[in-house]
């Protein structure tokens, strides 16, 4: 155990006791089953007031508060979408990547940071350090924003 494994049966065991051990220990490596995905089809009436505007999900969109649309992208609506819905929840790179692609996330894969870069300049106020999204280090991202359904 203290080299890295996650469990240990001593002789003698049960079939039993094996297969219960065995389903336990995948348990804690299933695929994430959260909240509805950004690409599920949303409710109707699933809109969030953010600081950076209103979020509509059903018509994939986000107006600013004057009430001019913000142009993003299919991913960094998806991977907004999926912040908002989870606020002041620390989400890791695995979460972002499992909930935003349904796969895993690679340590070399630069990506989901540069999307959240861009995401970042069009959300944030210009010429400030973050405040709606916060890099958590060695962890993933939270948004830290307020959010209401709106």
């Amino acid at each position: 155990l203290e080299n890295g494994a996650d469990d240990y049966i001593a002789k003698p065991f049960s079939m039993r006791e094996v297969d219960l051990r065995v389903r336990r220990v995948l348990g804690r490596y299933a695929p994430i089953v959260a909240a509805p995905t950004a690409t599920a089809k949303p409710s109707e009436s699933e809109r969030y007031r953010i600081a950076a505007g209103v979020l509509d999900v059903q018509r994939r969109e986000l107006k600013s508060a004057g009430q001019e649309l913000v142009e993003l992208t299919e991913a960094e609506f998806d991977l907004l979408t999926i912040l908002v819905r989870r606020p002041n929840r620390i989400l890791s790179r695995d979460e972002i990547v499992q909930l935003l692609k349904g796969q895993d996330w690679s340590p070399l894969d630069r990506s989901l940071d540069k999307h959240i870069s861009r995401l970042r300049k069009k959300i944030e106020p210009s010429g400030e350090t973050p405040r709606l999204i916060k890099s958590v280090r060695l962890i993933g991202y939270v948004f830290t924003g307020d959010v209401d359904r709106a």
